[in-house]
């Protein structure tokens, strides 16, 4: 039996379409990059971006969330509907110049001295070029990059020591520069202050700009490739185990780093619940058959939020899941840090858990709940343990593992709003499994 849905769902077809039309105008035979980002959120409409394809090209598609009502008839392009090029972005300005460094004295010499200092260029070398790559793009927020500078010796007339030397910096592109040097200003403390080694090494903020630099970690392409954790924390990962143990051990040094947090944001189970509540009304319009289990499961949830003590605040990264990890030889790295809060320690622990079912998880895929079973397990041994070498008393570690089901109930929850409003379908089942899971989490927490 089918479940009814009643909001109108982002029809992915007007964004390709869209594009194709575009495409087509411009008397071009090159296909349609591929679809890698596709968001709609209450009344701010549509947002898909295209690309990078074979030849590089990102487009981004918005549409106007009043034109998401009703599909236009007979291939009609829907008002309200933007489609623009990268690196066009009225929202991020400075876009244009940070991808084309050699057009700017200003940034190409900040970028070359970042690279003397990052990767001790000989000082007689010369900046022989220098490109930049998107390596991820939020359109009208950020994008994240990656600059490559060739130095050579001018006097060399052959031979090895005339070939070029490469270095790679990764940079951000924030809105403003508050942002760049509050970013900058969190890397130097974690690496000075709390000495930690799983943070890049923040090189400096541009002048004039909002845009932060830091040492590459490196990439899939390298000879040691640096790869996301999502492709390794997963069922059947080789070193997948051993990935969520040392993961655990990062966040655990970041709980116990003593970094001031003055200025931080605050984020209390009063607010996830407030934030819960809201998801829980768009999944109850979304699958109007499930809003009976959906409020009964989310004032559980809600309530178990509110409960929370408030005297447990942390430096916290605010956003932990695999995905904000890079692995390279065993290495594990931490990223992305522009959520970094005031928050309950088993916020960030919960976030982890919530994030590590895998794929095929929701629809009950062979061995996807052992395997969890077991990661989750690892990484919560692997942390605690840590919290006991930082000096941390058994009962502080027992006071978060049983405070973090109810966060991780709390971020299942923020993934079922979030596939809803992502996709073309609300999938239901899977939306019914999502539920399922947030009731399992809160009995282990006490609080169903």
């Amino acid at each position: 039996m089918s479940i009814p849905t009643v909001l109108a769902r982002p029809i992915v077809t007007v964004a390709t379409d869209a594009l194709d039309e575009h495409l087509a105008r411009q008397g071009t035979d090159r296909g349609r990059p591929p679809l890698r980002y596709l968001r709609r959120k209450p009344g701010r409409g549509l947002v898909a971006v295209f690309g990078p394809g074979d030849v590089g090209e990102i487009f981004t598609v918005t549409v106007d969330e009043r034109s998401l009502g009703d599909p236009p008839g007979d291939g009609a392009v829907p008002a309200g509907l933007t489609i623009r090029q990268f690196p066009d972005d009225p929202q991020l300005p400075h876009l244009d110049t940070v991808m084309a460094p050699s057009a700017s004295r200003l940034l190409t010499g900040a970028l070359e001295s970042a690279a003397r200092r990052a990767d001790g260029v000989p000082p007689d070398w010369q900046l022989l070029g220098v490109a930049a790559e998107p390596v991820r793009y939020k359109p009208g927020n950020r994008c994240v990059l990656r600059y490559r500078l060739d130095f050579g010796d001018p006097d060399a007339a052959g031979g090895a020591g005339s070939r070029p030397q490469t270095c790679t910096l990764v940079a951000k592109l924030y809105q403003d520069r508050q942002e760049a040097e509050a970013a900058e200003d969190l890397l130097a403390r974690l690496r000075d202050e709390a000495a930690v080694d799983w943070a890049a090494r923040p090189l400096g903020v541009v002048p004039g700009l909002p845009l932060a630099l830091t040492e590459d970690l490196g990439s899939p392409r390298d000879p040691v490739p640096a790869v996301s954790g999502l492709d390794v924390v997963r069922p059947g990962g080789e070193h997948a185990l051993e990935v969520v143990g040392r993961a655990a051990r990062a966040l655990a040094e970041l709980h116990t780093s003593g970094l001031d947090t003055g200025g931080l944001s605050r984020r209390t189970g009063t607010e996830e619940a407030g934030k819960a509540a809201k998801r829980a009304g768009l999944l109850a319009q979304y699958v109007p058959a499930l809003s009976p289990d959906v409020r009964r499961v989310s004032s559980a949830l809600c309530d178990a939020l509110t409960d929370l003590p408030t005297d447990t605040l942390r430096p916290g990264h605010g956003s932990y899941k695999p995905s904000q990890l890079l692995v390279r030889d065993g290495a594990v790295f931490l990223v992305d840090f522009d959520q970094f809060c005031l928050a309950d320690p088993a916020l960030d622990v919960g976030y982890f858990l919530a994030y590590l079912r895998p794929a095929g998880f929701w629809y009950r895929r062979a061995g996807r709940r052992a395997w969890f079973e077991e990661a989750a397990a690892a990484f919560l041994a692997a942390y605690l343990a840590r919290l006991t070498e930082r000096g941390e008393s058994p009962s502080t570690g027992a006071g978060i593992a049983g405070r973090a089901p109810v966060f991780e109930a709390a971020l299942l929850l923020k993934i079922a709003a979030r596939r809803a409003n992502r996709l073309h379908s609300p999938r239901p089942g899977e939306v019914a499994s999502v539920l399922a899971e947030v009731r399992r989490s809160l009995a282990s927490a006490g609080a169903a």
